[in-house]
């Protein structure tokens, strides 16, 4: 299964007391699972940097970053996808480019916004702590 994560739940992992933080760690942790294909889109790489840097050192975050190159699919957004969010009727145009990578090569997102992606994709959108319940509900974790 390919999943895409939205960068929030990227951010979960890294910055300290988040609320999705365990159900996120969690699942990250599923990744050696082989039913289970991670994926991120290329701004979420340069998201995550943006957002860490008040929060953890920056050796912590090339850490992780430096994971996420090595055993996840980074997808990269391009033009199709710009073109494809600005035709969007999402409100956050960021998230509509994540939708637009997602759509591509994923079969489902799991983000802890919801509200922006459940109604502008055909893919099914799951929370992290969602996401754990259906992959335990499946017998995959």
């Amino acid at each position: 299964m390919k999943v895409f994560l939205d960068t929030n739940v990227v951010l979960d992992t890294i910055i300290p007391g988040r609320p999705s933080q365990m159900a996120s760690t969690e699942l990250i942790n599923l990744g050696y699972i082989p039913e289970i294909r991670f994926r991120i889109s290329s701004l979420s790489i340069a998201t995550t940097v943006y957002c860490c840097r008040k929060y953890v050192s920056k050796e912590q975050v090339m850490a992780r970053i430096d994971f996420i190159n090595k055993e996840w699919q980074i997808l990269s957004v391009g033009h199709i996808d710009i073109n494809e969010a600005l035709n969007s009727e999402c409100p956050d145009y960021e998230d509509a480019i994540q939708i637009a990578a997602a759509n591509a090569e994923s079969d489902v997102i799991v983000t802890n916004d919801k509200k922006h992606f459940t109604l502008y994709t055909s893919l099914p959108v799951y929370t992290p702590a969602e996401f754990l319940q259906k992959l335990k509900a499946t017998q995959i974790a």
